[in-house]
């Protein structure tokens, strides 16, 4: 019995299976209606460190939905976002992506002392007026 055609197919199945993460059981989705965006207002990134004052991305009081992009963290994000008229607060912990739909306020601030922050990026789109739901999810 020959094992060298054994050997090759596990090697390979390794290979494969070791770009794949495993299923965490915590999958959430969002959907979301691009229909609604009448257009791309701006895209940008940055670092934000902790014990720094919170970083505004939007401030005008327009609708507008923001997909936010954590790519290396070593603390927690807070994000203040108004949604319906009420001010929220989310806590994004690691690495990730949320799409938010807001009401003209998102502001991002890293928890804990200047040793401590995050790398991200956002795309933002304003919205149409009148259409949508005011929500918050993981893409």
């Amino acid at each position: 019995m020959k094992f060298g055609p054994l050997i090759f197919s596990g090697t390979l199945l390794a290979f494969a299976c070791a770009g794949v993460p495993p299923y965490s059981g915590q999958a959430r989705a969002q959907v979301f209606d691009f229909g609604q965006i009448d257009s791309f207002e701006s895209f940008g990134s940055g670092t934000q460190a902790g014990g720094s004052p919170p970083k505004t991305v939007v401030d005008d009081n327009e609708r507008h939905t923001v997909f936010f992009t954590i790519f290396d963290s070593n603390t927690q994000a807070k994000i203040y976002w108004k949604s319906s008229g009420e001010s929220r607060t989310t806590t994004m912990s690691g690495t990730g992506v949320k799409a938010f739909h807001t009401d003209g306020l998102f502001r991002i601030e890293a928890v804990g002392d200047d040793s401590k922050g995050f790398r991200y990026g956002y795309v933002l789109f304003r919205l149409k007026q009148g259409s949508g739901s005011d929500d918050e999810g993981r893409i």
